[in-house]
């Protein structure tokens, strides 16, 4: 009696054990699984200038382009970031710490190296409007290079960018400027060009090892 007693615990603690061995190996797979997900986070690219138009539009008094900015995440330029030289920066443009700009979307590329794109507005001449879609890079979350893809408004001359970033970390921007007016020597406007044939200019960049934007 006591001999079978024992043989029926000694199956019970058999099965005991067994059954907490699969338990742990089944939490080890859910551990492992999770943090591939992450790693392998997809960055929607590539990544067009046709996928920011939901974020602006053009205002209805003055035509200027403004963000829309409803369930934006909402942020202001810090006096840090602010002296890195802005990359095809053909305007000047010079957001201060008063300026808000949208995050729209985060890029993950290898070499610990992150891109944010954001879109903010800014001020030219006659206080007019000006849209600006910048890329940031950062590594291991510092702030390393800055490049302007889109810069669009209209003072006489309209003008505006169309840009891809693509997997593999290049970046083309095609640049186009429209003379809608017709200027004599003296500068003076004399008329308005019925159709006028844009300019165009193509200009493309690499993300390197460091995170900086290099023109190619």
């Amino acid at each position: 009696m006591m001999k079978n007693l024992n043989i029926l615990f000694c199956t019970i603690l058999i099965m005991f054990f067994s059954c907490q061995g699969n338990k742990t190996t089944s939490n080890i797979h859910a551990k492992k699984d999770n943090p591939a997900k992450v790693e392998t986070m997809s960055n929607n690219l590539p990544y067009t200038s046709d996928e920011v138009k939901k974020y602006y539009r053009s205002d209805i008094t003055s035509s200027d382009p403004v963000i829309n900015s409803k369930k934006l995440v909402e942020h202001y330029f810090s006096p840090e970031e602010i002296p890195l030289p802005l990359k095809e920066n053909d305007f000047e443009i010079k957001p201060s710490a008063k300026d808000k700009y949208y995050d729209l979307e985060t890029f993950n590329f290898p070499n610990q190296n992150k891109c944010q794109l954001i879109i903010y507005n800014t001020f030219g001449e006659n206080d007019s409007k000006i849209l600006n879609i910048q890329l940031n890079s950062f590594v291991k979350d510092r702030l390393v290079d800055k490049l302007l893809l889109d810069s669009r408004f209209t003072f006489e001359t309209e003008y505006y960018r169309n840009f891809k970033i693509n997997p593999g970390g290049t970046i083309e921007i095609t640049k186009f400027s429209v003379d809608k007016l017709v200027v004599n020597e003296a500068g003076d406007i004399v008329g308005e060009n019925e159709n006028p044939v844009p300019k165009k200019q193509i200009v493309r960049y690499k993300i390197n090892s460091e995170g900086k934007f290099i023109r190619l």
